[in-house]
């Protein structure tokens, strides 16, 4: 697997979502989460203003985002992932939307898992290895999922 060349990147939400629209419901569940910073960027997320007044409340304004951002990866499945892919797949279940999310944040979670800085061979092989590795654990995606997943895990890990 070669990392494959530069086709037109989606610039507004809708377009995110008809890209997820367009795929099986765990392929376009993984998409939606992968992309989950750029949905945020786009929608205008607003994170609350940290409190630098004391390197305390500095460090609790710290642990509460990262609490937050743990929650939310925790329960994906109730949040704002789920919304996106309710609009890209609006005739799936609630049950059948929710399993899609929780099994897509285990496989990306999967590939992070399994990569390692430590192995011999290229970059780009240590990544095709862990989403490789990831793919034996998870349901079955599409091919061209694993190839996004591949770009995701080398761009994260560089």
């Amino acid at each position: 697997m070669s990392p494959p060349g530069n086709p037109h990147v989606p610039q507004t939400v809708d377009e995110l979502l008809a890209e997820a629209a367009a795929l099986p419901l765990r392929d376009a569940a993984y998409a939606i989460w992968r992309r989950k910073i750029t949905f945020e960027r786009l929608e205008g997320r607003a994170w609350p203003a940290r409190d630098h007044g004391t390197p305390e409340a500095a460090k609790k304004s710290v642990r509460e985002t990262l609490a937050q951002v743990k929650y939310e990866h925790d329960f994906a499945q109730n949040g704002s992932t789920f919304a996106r892919l309710r609009r890209a797949h609006p005739r799936g279940t609630d049950d059948e939307l929710k399993e899609a999310i929780v099994a897509a944040v285990k496989f990306d979670d999967d590939c992070f898992k399994y990569f390692s800085h430590g192995r011999a061979e290229d970059f780009w092989e240590m990544c095709v290895h862990a989403v490789e590795c990831a793919r034996k654990d998870n349901p079955p995606y599409l091919e061209t999922t694993y190839r996004d997943a591949c770009n995701r895990v080398a761009y994260c890990m560089k």
